[in-house]
């Protein structure tokens, strides 16, 4: 079903009508047809299924230091590379 949609939706069908052409084939609401605001969250979904560039869809947790923490050598290396690079706002533009 989400296939079709994608091919409507990529030939220009606007999603409103895409979603009177759907029919809901399991589950309680088998039979209806599915929400417009549904369909653009499953569009949604799919487009960025097909988008993945490897980054994670969560950021990864991570613990706030405390000033008293030491860094590790790998936090002091990373801490260093982005220091030395210039600030996007202080690029000259010619």
């Amino acid at each position: 079903m989400l296939t079709f949609a994608v091919a409507l939706k990529d030939k220009g069908v606007p999603v409103a009508e895409i979603a009177k052409k759907l029919t809901i084939k399991t589950g309680k609401n088998a039979g209806k047809h599915p929400s417009v605001a549904s369909l653009y969250r499953a569009l949604a979904e799919a487009e960025a299924a097909a988008v993945d560039d490897g980054l994670p869809l969560r950021p990864k947790h991570v613990r706030i230091r405390r000033l008293e923490d030491l860094l590790t050598h790998e936090e002091i290396g990373l801490r260093e590379r982005l220091q030395s690079q210039p600030h996007p706002s202080m690029e000259i533009r010619s």
